[in-house]
């Protein structure tokens, strides 16, 4: 099944507080990280916040008014047990159940890229964040995700680009298209999830009356290397994910 969030919660969360996830250890949430204002005294707003990890990252920039909501009930369930100290509820991203103004920051980790309609939920954002609020959040980079893979003697590939010179029109991958993309996982678990360039969310964030502060690809840290030198090598030169800092 796929994006069946609820069967997976419990094992997604035991990698995540043990550090093995790589992309999200190395180098999503080092990106992250680097972006994040001081939320001393800011009423803030986890959207698609899993199993509530990233309260933690939150907590340690100064916020203590947290509030998480994710579509996923499961999610929620072990959210509540874990951060007891944080409201969780479960919600769709795409109607949130707040009032207009309600918070002062929305951080979002490899949350919209779930969804079809990411200027909706950049709409419905804008929404909920006071003036001058501001809005973080990563998506997967099409430069990794938006690929061709392709098998060629037995070694899998991943693609960006097209033959040269060729007598055909070939094209591996579709960078400047907004379409969906699976990820299969050693365990079984199937994530579908959409990819768009960065100039479309740039559009989409102005469109919504959103004013752009930050943008940053994401850089494989050089932690990573004692860990899984291959790893690195990849994902220190190809971007796996992009983020921005938007402000109303």
């Amino acid at each position: 099944m796929v994006n069946d969030y609820d069967k997976f919660a419990k094992e997604r969360q035991e990698e995540l507080l043990k550090g093995e996830k790589k992309p999200h250890r190395f180098s999503e949430k080092p990106m992250m990280r680097s972006m994040m204002p001081s939320l001393k005294g800011k009423k803030v707003l986890m959207l698609g916040c899993g199993t509530g990890e990233e309260s933690v990252l939150l907590k340690s920039f100064g916020a203590t008014d947290i509030t998480g909501i994710d579509i996923s009930s499961e999610s929620i369930k072990l959210a509540h047990e874990t951060y007891r100290d944080i409201d969780f509820l479960v919600g769709d991203m795409h109607e949130l159940p707040f009032e207009d103004a309600t918070f002062d920051f929305v951080y979002s980790s490899l949350a919209i890229h779930y969804s079809s309609e990411p200027k909706h939920i950049y709409q419905e954002i804008y929404r909920v964040l006071k003036q001058d609020g501001q809005l973080l959040f990563s998506v997967g980079h099409p430069l990794r995700w938006a690929s061709e893979h392709m098998n060629v003697d037995d070694v899998e590939y991943i693609i960006t680009g097209y033959a040269y010179p060729s007598s055909e029109d070939r094209v591996f991958g579709n960078y400047n298209t907004f379409a969906s993309h699976n990820h299969y996982f050693p365990n079984g678990e199937v994530l579908s999830f959409y990819v768009g360039s960065p100039s479309l969310h740039f559009r989409l964030l102005r469109e919504c009356g959103f004013r752009i502060e930050d943008f940053k690809e994401s850089v494989c840290t050089e932690e990573a290397k004692e860990v899984d030198y291959n790893y690195w090598v990849k994902n220190h030169e190809i971007p796996q994910f992009m983020a921005f800092l938007a402000q109303k």
